[in-house]
């Protein structure tokens, strides 16, 4: 029971970090632009694809690259493709909830047919090194450490961008006060064009991790996605320390749950947190650091 439980902590550690990763973007270009990006979970899968393409020879034989080309490619494609995202078809209707909640899923729905035709519906599986070494009682394979350190290192990163350079801190004014923001001379639609970038390498990042996990398939962003939502509920929309929080908290009641339930049982407790949330704490742990105006 001491060793399950010291192995649930241990993977719940490594995977959380991808997980923060993913529902930082999202909370930022919650916090920013007020949008609920749906589509945030089809680019994390365009993330994982764009590196299986780059790299695995079983996907296309003729591109067969360094992993650390696919890695840097899947940051940059996905980062253009979420900037494009938002500048033809976000920004234009972000005014309506309803019309931008609606074009973003149909913009994931469409794009895992598209994948199912492209590739069909199988699993693909891709790799970034062999390997695993032990850790207390758990082994770790190679990729998920690396993961760990990558998106903590990204996380660092993007803290040290929004609170100590003043190119980063316009996208935290504009957080707290668009209209603030505006007074001061700071440019709405290139923050917010920034934050897509952002959002969209961020996605990217972790999407490729989850997929040496997972594989590929078409429907790998559905979990990825409802994590992140939960997790930015949890931690406080808009909240960046927030969103990581929320995502450590669901990763160890995940990984916690299939250690001594099952997992058939994975998502149960982290809904009854989520309503729990919804019902008595809807600010989240840390309130909305993010607030759009």
């Amino acid at each position: 029971m001491i060793g399950a439980i010291a192995t649930a902590i241990i993977q719940a550690t490594l995977v959380s970090a991808v997980y923060a990763l993913i529902a930082i973007g999202f909370t930022m270009i919650f916090g920013v632009a007020g949008v609920l990006n749906l589509a945030h979970g089809a680019l994390l899968m365009a993330g994982a694809y764009v590196y299986g393409i780059v790299v695995m020879r079983n996907i296309v034989p003729s591109m067969t690259y360094h992993p650390a080309v696919g890695v840097i490619a899947g940051i940059v494609v996905v980062a253009i493709l979420s900037l494009l995202l938002y500048e033809l078809l976000v920004r234009w209707v972000e005014d309506n909830v309803v019309i931008t909640f609606l074009s973003t899923v149909i913009l994931a729905v469409a794009s895992t047919e598209f994948l199912v035709w492209i590739f069909g519906g199988q699993n693909i599986r891709i790799s970034l090194i062999e390997g695993q070494f032990a850790l207390a009682n758990a082994r770790v394979a190679y990729y998920e450490a690396i993961g760990f350190a990558v998106s903590w290192i990204a996380i660092a990163l993007l803290w040290f961008y929004v609170t100590q350079t003043d190119d980063g801190r316009s996208i935290l004014a504009t957080s707290m006060s668009e209209r603030g923001a505006q007074l001061t001379g700071v440019n709405i639609r290139m923050v917010r064009a920034k934050t897509w970038i952002i959002a969209g390498a961020l996605a990217g990042l972790g999407g490729m991790f989850l997929g040496f996990d997972s594989g590929l398939s078409p429907l790998m962003w559905l979990n990825p996605l409802a994590v992140a939502f939960i997790a930015v509920v949890v931690g406080g929309i808009g909240s960046i320390k927030g969103s990581v929080a929320g995502a450590y908290l669901i990763g160890f009641i995940e990984q916690i749950t299939v250690e001594l339930i099952g997992n058939g049982f994975r998502g149960m407790p982290t809904l009854i947190l989520l309503v729990g949330f919804l019902l008595f704490m809807p600010q989240g742990l840390f309130g909305r650091e993010f607030a759009h105006e």
